[in-house]
């Protein structure tokens, strides 16, 4: 999954990662994709999305890597996973971003996942877990506390990543038809989550 955290967690990540990339830039590889993550709302600065690692598959090879090593231990000199959180989930995606390229990341859009109130249940994988189906994106405004004065991504984080079709809304008039017939007002979007 791809969510949103509470940039109150991890206030200097994105300055820090910036002053590495400034610093190393032979070390971004040169597919890195990192627009998803940047917020055009706020100056290009990180919008906070970040893949959850509860669930993640990754090579050795890479965490082991040259350009993650050095990233890691030009973070860890900064203190911030002792003065801040700079967790696991927003660590490992920035570094994915900019050391290898984004085809090279697979999204399990198959496999139900559920942590807290954000959840994934594919349809056509109903007969096989304990979930309704769910579109891609279930609650992801609501991971981050009302009282949180980011602000919140135009469009959702696993929206942002898969890019193209999954970006695509619907227009006004089929919106309000769906608040109108009690639906949640965010659909709006072409693609649900269910193809």
């Amino acid at each position: 999954m791809n969510i949103l955290d509470d940039a109150r967690s991890f206030p200097s990540l994105w300055k820090r990662t910036r002053s590495f990339i400034n610093k190393h830039p032979e070390l971004v590889h040169p597919e890195a994709d990192l627009d998803w993550l940047l917020d055009p709302q706020r100056q290009g600065d990180y919008n906070n999305c970040q893949f959850f690692s509860n669930f993640e598959v990754g090579d050795l090879r890479f965490f082991r890597g040259k350009a993650n090593e050095k990233y890691f231990h030009w973070l860890d000199r900064g203190g911030g996973f002792f003065y801040e959180r700079f967790g696991d989930a927003p660590i490992h995606t920035l570094a994915v971003a900019m050391f290898m390229p984004k085809r090279e990341v697979w999204y399990f859009k198959d496999i139900g996942y559920q942590h807290d109130i954000n959840k994934h249940c594919p349809p056509h994988s109903a007969h096989r877990c304990a979930c309704e189906p769910t579109p891609l994106d279930e609650n992801f405004y609501k991971l981050v506390p009302y009282e949180s004065p980011q602000k919140k991504p135009t469009d959702t984080c696993i929206r942002q990543f898969l890019g193209g079709e999954w970006l695509k809304k619907r227009d006004n008039w089929t919106r309000a038809k769906e608040v109108d017939e009690g639906g949640d007002g965010y659909g709006g979007y072409a693609l649900s989550g269910f193809e």
